[in-house]
């Protein structure tokens, strides 16, 4: 799409995209909240550090999905 300008369907098939890879960011966000519980609950360490480390952990892990994923699918878009 360099140097291309955005139609109706490229938009349209960008927001479908999007959609795409904020649910696989979703469910990656649900699967750290679920580590972040469990080592709650199981840790005699308080529990914020332990979260904090984890919930930091989860959000480069999330940000790292949305870069790889569009990065692969539109190289061109600067992200």
């Amino acid at each position: 799409m360099a140097n291309q300008q955005l139609t109706p369907d490229n938009l349209k098939s960008i927001l479908a995209y999007s959609v795409e890879v904020a649910r696989k960011a979703g469910t990656l966000i649900l699967q750290g909240s679920d580590v972040i519980t469990s080592a709650s609950m199981q840790s005699g360490i308080g529990e914020k550090k332990n979260s904090v480390d984890l919930v930091t952990e989860y959000d480069v892990k999330v940000e790292e999905l949305i870069k790889s994923e569009f990065k692969s699918k539109y190289p061109e878009f600067g992200l």
